[in-house]
């Protein structure tokens, strides 16, 4: 490639271009946006390198407007060993292929996730209006046994309900080592869904009434034996974190949209 392509014909346009910006301003593309090279069909106009210089700290404006070439130069070089990278194979190498792999990846959730959420104040109203427990900081105080099968559950639940007490039971029969060594006291819970996957059903309880729930963990048994519920606070003061919760359930489910779409595009085999 001719590292000089056409500067006398057009360089003249684009140093008058960038000398006329203010430094720190806005750049301004006036009537026309010549093109500075063309790489492999790739252009790079003054528009371009004008929004490369807004983006640098106002003292390096100053040095780079002096000596628009040089500067244009630099960017044309840049997109000549970028495009020499892929053309040659470079982007297979293992730790090239991390790097490009991670900032593509950074690049399409921050594009298509994370700069088309919106929460909008009437979903937050809406979330507000129907979830007075979650937001008032809404807990009941827990007690559990927590075994490995639903069998040895239901065998306590037996032994309960025939008026043994709770307490030894999860003494003796609990494998959740830091409740069965209190008695079973598993601590207070919040009204909003957690780990155990079952916390909102806690609120639905009457107290020192057992039920049983199964998860990852095994099979529960769950005495409800308090319940504490603050005075709402106003929306105000909490529309913060609820556009925040908001935001991450979106992102949430953005991103498994994007996955999904990719995976339509992609081969992917697992033997």
């Amino acid at each position: 490639m001719n590292n000089n392509f056409q500067f006398g014909s057009f360089l003249t346009s684009v140093v008058f271009l960038l000398s006329s910006l203010s430094v720190g301003a806005t750049p301004a593309y006036a009537q026309e946006d010549p093109v500075v090279a063309i790489i492999n069909d790739y252009e790079i106009r003054a528009s371009d390198i004008n929004a490369e210089i807004s983006k640098m700290p106002l003292g390096d404006q100053v040095s780079v407007r002096s000596d628009p070439e040089k500067f244009a130069e630099s960017l044309i070089q840049e997109e000549v060993l970028f495009q020499f990278v892929f053309k040659n194979g470079f982007a297979d190498e293992p730790e090239l292929r991390a790097e490009i792999k991670t900032l593509a990846v950074n690049f399409l959730i921050d594009k298509y996730v994370t700069q088309k959420m919106v929460v909008t104040d009437e979903e937050i109203q809406e979330y507000y209006d129907d979830n007075p427990g979650a937001i008032s900081g809404e807990t009941v105080q827990v007690n559990q046994i927590l075994t490995e099968t639903r069998e040895e559950c239901e065998a306590l639940m037996q032994r309960l309900e025939s008026g043994e007490n709770f307490a030894e039971l999860a003494r003796n029969h609990s494998i959740h080592e830091n409740s069965a060594q209190n008695n079973g006291v598993l601590g207070s819970i919040m009204n909003h869904s957690g780990p155990l996957g079952f916390e909102e059903e806690l609120f639905a309880i009457p107290q020192n009434e057992y039920r049983l729930f199964e998860s990852s963990e095994g099979c529960h048994i769950i005495e409800i034996t308090g319940s504490q519920t603050p005075p709402m606070p106003p929306v105000e003061n909490v529309a913060p974190a609820i556009r925040n919760l908001l935001l991450r359930e979106k992102e949430i489910e953005a991103v498994q949209a994007l996955i999904e779409n990719a995976n339509r595009e992609v081969n992917v085999i697992r033997p």
